[in-house]
């Protein structure tokens, strides 16, 4: 059953509810083609946006993950070095009291065992500077993607100003910071050397 909407359902005005009239548009051809100019453009930016901030989040979250396995690697690096310095005092103390250095069940001997600690807290400093060095590029680009990130924001709000002012120099402004934004996109994303992009 279909209802007449002839009349209101009431007489009196809600205020704020004044909705303004958008389908007769007296606007011109060329003034629709630059309104179509800047949501093409703010469409556009708002992707680079996406990107970036996906990017970045990414980044930052390798980073921490990098910089929890660099704590644990020096961890480690500590562990073997106590453990080196208790050989160590061992074997001083035994030769100031001439005793002799008793093997243990493995044959492996005092001097032997603290020359194996010294060369695996090489090579474990070694990954952890290496963890060190990737928690520090990714830190980087994520920086460089939240620059990225902000400037495509910045951009987009220019644009709309661009539309409510029906002004083309805040347009202008907006695809300059736009292409700001891309460049500090691509930055972000192939400017290392060290790391290769997440794709």
């Amino acid at each position: 059953m279909s209802v007449a909407r002839d009349k209101p359902i009431t007489d009196r005005k809600i205020p704020g509810t004044d909705v303004p009239d958008v389908s007769s548009t007296t606007e011109s051809e060329s003034q629709k083609r630059w309104l179509s100019r800047v949501g093409v453009t703010t469409a556009v930016l708002a992707a680079c946006a996406s990107v970036a901030t996906m990017f970045s989040a990414s980044y930052l979250n390798k980073a921490m993950l990098e910089q929890i396995v660099t704590s644990d690697s020096w961890n480690y690096y500590q562990a073997k070095g106590v453990k080196l310095a208790v050989l160590e005092s061992r074997m001083e103390l035994l030769a100031a009291l001439d005793k002799p250095t008793a093997a243990p069940a493995s044959g492996e001997g005092d001097a032997a065992r603290a020359a194996r600690y010294r060369k695996e807290q090489e090579e474990i400093k070694a990954e952890a500077e290496q963890h060190q060095t990737l928690a520090r590029e990714y830190q980087t680009r994520h920086s460089r993607l939240a620059l990225a990130s902000t400037a495509s924001q910045i951009a987009i709000a220019m644009s709309a100003v661009a539309l409510l002012t029906r002004k083309n120099s805040f347009w202008l402004l907006s695809a300059v910071v736009g292409l700001l934004s891309i460049a500090l996109l691509a930055f972000g994303l192939f400017a290392s050397t060290t790391l290769k992009p997440l794709w």
